[in-house]
């Protein structure tokens, strides 16, 4: 497995707990000589079981898992901003044939705290095979300026740029991830049946009906966020998160809510995420941004040990979110620091 030396991993996992994982690919290309078979815990696999269940591929307990329907993101207004995030993460382009808005669908991805913030996801759409092998054999430079290498590991041909690697499964889905997490999930590919191997719960919420993205978290016992109730302090015994939304008007909608350990720390977390112009330390990271106007007001209620929340954002904001997430994604997948000052903080230990 040929990936880039690996680098210093400060960030946790709050680095992807927008996601993510926004990474996509070509098709069918596993050991064995019949390209129309994958090759899963010894046995040959009709491409079919693959693309049926594309959450059955993940490593097991992710700290946070997510679901993003690119389709409708990139026939939304923010469509337009998307492809930034992506060549971030992406280690295709123009070079493999590859348009993100054109070839992705469906983007299922998890974040492990195994080595610091690994991830892992898979991605369904359109992909072009041969013009991805093609660019592997020239090592044709990607969105980063890294050569593309094709090299084998768990049977299987796995393309790497840098500190990123994905192997096309089928013509319609891709594994992809951080060094840790594609060594993870391609070895319990390797020796296991494909199955469902993370919590009921978060799967319940990814399948959400309408929602075009969804994030479940079980941040409990997690020391990045313990370290950063200070700057945050809704965060204060915070559990479990679930986030669903749409990118209807005003830009982008979310509901959900927010598990603490106890009620009392449950009214704490109401108070604070009443108005997020009053988090610490919020309203400075705004301005060192250069986002003008109002930040949106969140709705909350609290029910014993759970905050219900909903938050329309208009697509300013929704701007200012995907700039934040490609901010992050550049420090999952090349070490370097994002360049916000509230945000970096927050991923180091």
């Amino acid at each position: 497995m040929t990936f880039a030396a690996p680098r210093a991993r400060a960030a946790r996992f709050l680095a992807w707990a927008l996601g993510t994982t926004l990474l996509a690919l070509g098709p069918s290309a596993c050991g064995g000589g019949d390209q129309n078979l994958v090759l899963v815990g010894g046995r040959q696999i009709d491409p079919g079981v693959i693309d049926k269940d594309p959450i059955a591929l993940l490593p097991s307990n992710p700290v946070m898992l997510g679901y993003l329907d690119a389709a409708a993101m990139f026939h939304s207004s923010l469509g337009p901003d998307v492809g930034s995030i992506i060549t971030s993460v992406l280690p295709l382009g123009p070079e493999s044939n590859f348009v993100p808005s054109r070839d992705v669908t469906k983007i299922y991805g998890g974040i492990y705290a195994m080595q610091g913030a690994d991830f892992c996801a898979v991605i369904q759409g359109n992909f072009d095979v041969a013009s991805i092998q093609r660019a592997a054999e020239a090592r044709a430079n990607v969105s980063s300026g890294l050569p593309l290498v094709r090299s084998r590991y768990a049977d299987m041909d796995l393309y790497t740029a840098g500190n990123v690697g994905f192997v096309l499964l089928t013509p319609h889905t891709a594994l992809t991830g951080n060094e840790t997490g594609m060594r993870r999930a391609l070895d319990r590919l390797r020796t296991t049946e494909i199955k469902r191997a993370v919590p009921p719960w978060m799967i319940d919420l990814l399948h959400t009906p309408n929602a075009a993205f969804a994030l479940a978290g079980d941040i409990s016992g997690q020391g990045t966020v313990e370290a950063a109730t200070q700057k945050m302090p809704f965060l204060t015994g915070l559990q479990k998160v679930r986030t669903i939304g749409n990118f209807q008007p005003p830009g982008m909608n979310f509901a959900g809510s927010l598990t603490y350990a106890d009620a009392a720390s449950a009214a704490a977390g109401t108070t604070n995420l009443a108005d997020l112009q009053k988090l610490t330390g919020f309203m400075g990271l705004l301005s060192s941004l250069g986002l003008m106007g109002p930040v949106p007001q969140m709705q909350v209620a609290q029910r014993e040990n759970d905050v219900a929340f909903t938050m329309p954002v208009d697509t300013s904001f929704a701007r200012f979110l995907l700039g934040m997430l490609g901010d992050v994604a550049k420090k999952a997948t090349t070490g370097q620091a994002p360049s916000s000052g509230w945000v970096w903080p927050l991923l180091s230990h």
